[in-house]
């Protein structure tokens, strides 16, 4: 894998999300398009959960109130993902990102659940 194997689209530029990718889930995904509009792209670096009985991922959520929100995350999106059926996922379950470059930003809670995953503040 090359450093800049794993991209966002940023504007028109491609920007490298991940610094170092040391284990994603194995197999693979399809994208839970519940309440997903078709079409639109979901960036790299969102936090996303999923389901091993039935292979399908989705983004994660927060439930609760700050400041005891509470996240279904179980890894971060690997790639750039345009919604479409059944749309292919992979999550990077340990590794490094930098956080600053993924946008929306991650929410406090999401990192919370995922000590296996490294924030750099770096640009």
């Amino acid at each position: 894998m090359g450093y800049l194997d794993i991209t966002s689209k940023t504007g028109t530029r491609t920007i490298p999300i991940f610094q170092k990718i040391l284990e994603t889930a194995r197999g693979g995904f399809s994208l839970d398009m519940t309440g997903l509009t078709v079409g639109e792209t979901i960036s790299a670096g969102t936090p996303m959960t999923f389901d091993e009985a039935t292979r399908k991922a989705k983004k994660a959520t927060l439930t609760g109130d700050e400041p005891d929100e509470v996240s279904d995350a179980k890894g971060l999106l690997k790639n750039d993902v345009i919604i479409e059926d059944a749309a292919p996922v992979d999550v990077v379950l340990r590794g490094t990102v930098y956080a600053r470059r993924v946008t929306p930003s991650i929410e406090q809670a999401h990192r919370d659940v995922l000590p296996l995953i490294i924030f750099s503040e770096s640009r």
